[in-house]
């Protein structure tokens, strides 16, 4: 039974439990104070995120590893961009009540919107395809943008900021818009802006700012 489980890891749920393994590597460093690293791992569990799909769409899989595909990258999702984020803003400095009440719809509304993302999942119009509201992926890239202001702004009004955001990406995720879903050469802007931004953290790292 153990092996019959293990063969459905195809090179799709392989990179997806990367993905996870990245998230947890960057909880730890948030734990540890290491915060801009934390955030550097955090896009790159994005980056696997956006791209697993783009494999298992290419690869030749059984109906199984298709099915089980689904429901890994929602559980992995909920880690990646769910709790690690809400980790990270608690080692950040976000402690106090109101905050972890934040922190608290922010990995529910992450998990509201994976459920009903797989109960409908995309629709059309014309030939473009579009999600409603917010992908929880977006967190692993407007979370390190935003946390540049820390290089600018004192602690406090980075807390507000903070606290700000992941209340935003919680309403965003839950919301009733229609976002299009990127395809073909829009598929870099992550990785361009991940690069970016791990130049700047690197940086700040080497630094010690």
């Amino acid at each position: 039974m153990f092996s019959y489980i293990l063969r459905q890891i195809d090179f799709a749920n392989f990179l997806t439990l990367i993905g996870l393994s990245i998230s947890f590597f960057s909880a730890i460093l948030a734990m540890q104070g290491n915060l801009y690293a934390s955030l550097i791992l955090m896009m790159y569990a994005g980056i696997i995120d956006l791209f697993d799909g783009f494999v298992a769409r290419r690869i030749q899989r059984t109906e199984l590893q298709s099915q089980v595909g689904k429901q890994l990258d929602s559980i992995v999702d909920v880690c990646s961009f769910g709790f690690a984020p809400a980790i990270f803003a608690y080692c950040f400095g976000l402690r106090d009540t109101l905050s972890i009440i934040v922190l608290i719809f922010y990995i529910g509304a992450t998990a509201l919107r994976l459920a009903y993302f797989n109960s409908t999942g995309l629709f059309k119009q014309g030939s473009e395809e579009y999600f409603t509201g917010l992908p929880v992926t977006y967190a692993a890239l407007f979370i390190p943008l935003t946390l540049t202001s820390n290089f600018v702004l004192s602690g406090f009004a980075m807390r507000i900021l903070v606290e700000s955001l992941y209340l935003l990406l919680s309403i965003a995720m839950v919301a009733n818009f229609k976002m299009l879903k990127l395809s073909g050469v829009w598929y870099m802007l992550f990785p361009f802006g991940a690069l970016i931004l791990t130049s700047v953290y690197s940086w700040a790292i080497i630094t010690g700012r």
